[in-house]
């Protein structure tokens, strides 16, 4: 075991993965105490996540007498559980990876919520369970988007055989299809009706997929991209041989 008061610990220290790592650290209160704990933990463990460390409080603190003087701040020990008894400990390392850089984001957010990782094929997927997740969703999916194209880095590294990269957030994901599906039958039924191509508005190229494919067989219209990113968007057309 190798533990320390608020200082970092040493790389050379991990030996294998039952090696156990725990750290001391200061705080204001024992949530500040806490996240300096992990920090300090994901200095050497980079993607380890809250639920992969066992917390314990060795001293609360207190807020002092007058003007709060005497002031003790509180102290939390963090210990990195052996990977045995860590969650989701059995994942392929892929899937592991993914999980923890998610967890890892979202625990820096200050978001409540939890990760759950899967594979299938030569995709993986987190899935974010939590509350209130509007955050990390963003405007039009703006951060998870962005989130999921820094998670295909971190996943795939320099792998030639790229793997795809999902991360959904309580079902967005799908939610966010059937609106873009709706909306290409809407604009598909226009068109049609009116003889004139419909420009929508900007997509992620994620999006744009969704409105492609799903008029592809279309008889009545064709699609493209115009523009350049990130104001490339979908145009709806007759088809040629309707115009």
């Amino acid at each position: 075991m190798a533990e320390h008061d608020d200082a970092d610990l040493a790389p050379d220290e991990i030996e294998d993965d039952d090696t156990e790592f725990a750290t001391i650290a200061d705080g204001a209160s024992v949530e500040e105490a806490k996240r300096k704990a992990l920090e300090q933990l994901r200095k050497v463990v980079p993607y380890v996540s809250e639920a992969d460390v066992d917390f314990e409080v060795v001293d609360e603190g207190s807020k002092g007498g007058f003007f709060g003087r005497g002031k003790a701040q509180s102290r939390v020990e963090a210990r990195l559980r052996p990977s045995s008894q860590r969650v989701d400990g059995d994942l392929p390392p892929g899937v592991e990876v993914l999980r923890g850089f998610v967890q890892t984001v979202v625990d820096l957010m200050g978001i409540e919520a939890s990760v759950e990782a899967s594979e299938s094929g030569d995709a993986v997927r987190a899935d974010v369970s939590g509350d209130d997740l509007g955050l990390l969703i963003g405007r039009h999916g703006a951060t998870i988007d962005a989130l999921q194209y820094l998670a295909a880095i971190v996943v795939n590294g320099d792998r030639r055989n790229r793997r795809q990269v999902v991360i959904d957030a309580e079902g967005y994901r799908e939610r966010r299809e059937i609106a873009l599906s709706l909306l290409a039958d809407r604009t598909a039924q226009k068109v049609a009706r009116d003889g004139a191509g419909i420009t929508l508005k900007p997509m992620t190229a994620a999006e744009r997929k969704v409105i492609h494919l799903h008029l592809k067989d279309d008889p009545r219209v064709e699609t493209e991209s115009e523009g350049q990113e990130p104001f490339r968007a979908v145009v709806v057309s007759p088809r040629a041989g309707d115009r």
